[in-house]
C-alpha cells in the first residue's frame, strides 16, 4: 500500500459520505477496505478497497441484503490500484480497479459527482505539500532563531538587563556588603529614673536586618503604619539578610546574583520586546512592594530574591506551551533559579513568609506577562481570569491597609535605622523620627539622640501589642527576608 493509495482511499471514502449519504454497514471504517450502503441510490452497495488489502469482516454483506427483501441490486466495488486500470460488469457486481491518476476516468461513468473528488484530491495533496514545506520553514526559522538568540546570550546584547544588573544586582550586593562593616550591632537607650536621666546603656539589636530597612527595605511597620510609601519602589535595591554569616551570605548572594543576571538574559531574548518586559516588570514589582508589605507585618521584603521570583513568573508566563527550541532552552535555564529560591526558602527563619513573597513575586510575573502579551483587543478568558486573580489580591492588601489599627509590637531593627537616619540627618532630624514613631503608634521616643522606652505620654497612650523585651524581640521577630 503507497501513500498515494491511501490518500485516495480516505479521500473516495469522506467524497460517497458526502456527495452521496452513504452509510458504512460496519460499525466503523477500516482504513483500507469499507462496505457502503444507500437503497436510494443506484448502487446500493459499494465496496472501495486498496488492493491486497488483507482486512476483513464478517457477514456484513448477509446483513446489508436483509434491507433489500432479496431483490436484486447492483452493487459497485472500486479497488484501488498502484498501477492496474481494469473494469469488470455482470448482472450484479461491477468491478472497477484504477489508479489514483485514472480514478475520475475510470468512474465517471458510474459515479458522475467524482469530478469533485479530483478537485479535492488535488487540493489534499497541495495542501499537504504546503503544510509540509511551511513546517519545513517553520523549523528552519525556527533554527535559525534559535541560534540568533544564543548568539545574543553569548555576547550580552541586552538592554533592560543592564538595568536589572545595576539597580537589583550591583546596588543590593553593595549595600549589603556595607551593611556587614556599619556599627549598628547595639541600640543606645537612655533610661530614666527618679533623678532625671540617667547613663545610657546599649541594647543587643538584630543587627544584620537593620541595614535591609537603613537601604530601602519594606515592611508593614513603615511602610504603611509610618506612612513611607516609597519603600514599596526602593525594596529591590536594599541590602540582603546576612544573618548565615559572611561566607555563607557571600556565597548565597553570588549565586542569587548571577542566577538573576542569567535568567534576566534569556526572558528579554525569549520576548523579544524591551517595552512588554519593562511593563510587566514594573508592574509587578510595584504590586508585589504594596501586597507584602501591606499583608506580612513582620517580615523585611529586599534584596534580589523577590526580583528573581518576578522574573521566573515572567519567563514562566512566556515559555509555557511554547515548543520551539529557545522556548525548550528557557524551560531548562528556569531550573537552576527555581532550586535557588527552594534552597533559600529552607534556610529562611521564617519559611512561611519567605514562600509567601517569592510566590508573591513569581504569581504578579506570570500575570503581568500574559496580560502584555497581547494587545488588549485579542484578550480571551484567560487574560480576564489572570485580571481577577490580581484584583483579588491588590483588594486583600487594600483591606488589610484600611484595617490596620492596633500599633504593631515593637521591632528594634526599624528603630535602629530610625536612629541611624537621624543621626547622619538623612531625611529628616530626631524630632521628624519621632514623629514616625508617634504615627506608628509606640509610645517611645528619642531623647538627646537616645531611645526612651519610658517617654512620659501627655495624652492617652496608643495600645501597643505584644510589647516585648529585647531578647523576646530577637527569639520570636527574625524578621525578613533570609537567604
Amino acid at each position: 500500500m503507497t501513500e498515494k493509495q491511501s490518500n485516495t482511499y480516505q479521500a473516495l471514502v469522506k467524497f460517497l459520505k458526502k456527495e452521496y449519504k452513504y452509510k458504512n454497514v460496519d460499525k466503523k471504517i477500516k482504513e483500507s477496505r469499507v462496505l457502503f450502503i444507500n437503497n436510494s441510490n443506484e448502487y446500493a452497495l459499494i465496496e472501495v478497497q486498496i488492493q491486497d488489502s488483507t482486512e476483513t469482516w464478517s457477514n456484513i454483506e448477509m446483513t446489508a441484503q436483509k434491507n433489500f427483501m432479496n431483490q436484486k441490486i447492483k452493487k459497485l466495488k472500486i479497488v484501488i490500484s498502484e498501477n492496474e486500470n481494469n473494469l469488470t460488469e455482470d448482472d450484479t457486481e461491477i468491478l472497477v480497479v484504477t489508479t489514483p491518476e485514472k480514478l475520475k476516468n475510470n468512474l465517471i461513468k458510474f459515479l458522475p459527482l467524482i469530478s469533485k473528488l479530483n478537485e479535492s484530491y488535488i487540493s489534499i495533496e497541495k495542501v499537504k505539500e504546503n503544510k509540509i514545506q511551511d513546517e519545513e520553514l517553520n523549523d528552519e526559522i525556527k533554527l535559525n532563531n534559535f541560534k540568533i538568540a544564543l548568539n545574543k546570550i553569548k555576547n550580552n546584547n541586552i538592554s533592560f538587563t543592564w538595568i536589572i544588573l545595576f539597580f537589583f544586582i550591583i546596588m543590593p550586593v553593595s549595600f549589603t556588603i556595607i551593611g556587614l562593616f556599619m556599627n549598628l550591632n547595639t541600640l543606645q537607650e537612655v533610661a530614666y529614673g527618679s533623678g532625671g536621666p540617667e547613663k545610657p546603656s546599649y541594647l543587643l539589636t538584630v543587627w544584620w536586618q537593620a541595614p535591609m530597612i537603613i537601604f530601602g527595605g519594606t515592611n508593614q511597620t513603615l511602610t504603611i503604619a509610618g506612612g513611607q510609601w516609597w519603600r514599596i519602589f526602593t525594596y529591590g535595591f536594599s541590602a540582603m539578610d546576612s544573618a548565615n554569616g559572611i561566607l555563607f551570605s557571600a556565597l548565597m548572594i553570588f549565586l542569587l546574583t548571577t542566577s538573576l543576571f542569567s535568567i534576566s538574559k534569556i526572558t528579554e531574548i525569549i520576548i523579544g520586546n524591551v517595552w512588554k518586559l519593562a511593563i510587566s516588570f514594573v508592574l509587578a514589582y510595584i504590586t508585589l512592594g504594596f501586597v507584602v508589605s501591606a499583608t506580612l507585618p513582620y517580615t523585611i521584603t529586599s534584596g534580589s530574591l523577590p526580583i528573581i521570583g518576578i522574573m521566573v513568573g515572567i519567563l514562566s508566563m512566556n515559555i509555557s506551551g511554547e515548543t520551539s527550541p529557545i522556548a525548550r532552552f528557557g524551560k531548562v535555564k528556569v531550573i537552576w533559579p527555581i532550586i535557588l529560591i527552594i534552597l533559600a526558602i529552607f534556610n529562611s527563619q521564617d519559611q512561611l513568609s519567605s514562600f509567601s513573597v517569592l510566590m508573591s513575586g513569581i504569581i504578579f510575573g506570570s500575570i503581568f506577562a500574559g496580560l502584555v502579551k497581547k494587545p488588549v483587543k485579542e484578550w480571551t478568558w484567560r487574560e480576564n481570569i489572570l485580571i481577577l486573580f490580581l484584583i483579588i489580591f491588590i483588594v486583600v492588601g487594600i483591606v488589610f491597609v484600611v484595617t490596620l489599627k492596633n500599633a504593631p509590637a515593637y521591632n528594634y531593627n526599624v528603630i535602629t535605622a530610625l536612629q541611624f537616619y537621624a543621626k547622619n540627618n538623612i531625611g529628616g532630624n530626631f524630632d521628624h523620627y519621632n514623629q514616625i514613631i508617634a504615627k506608628i503608634g509606640w509610645i517611645g521616643r528619642f531623647e538627646q539622640g537616645f531611645w526612651n522606652d519610658n517617654f512620659p505620654m501627655q495624652s492617652t497612650p496608643v495600645t501597643v501589642n505584644n510589647i516585648a523585651s529585647i531578647f523576646d524581640s530577637i527569639s520570636s521577630f527574625s524578621l525578613g527576608m533570609k537567604l
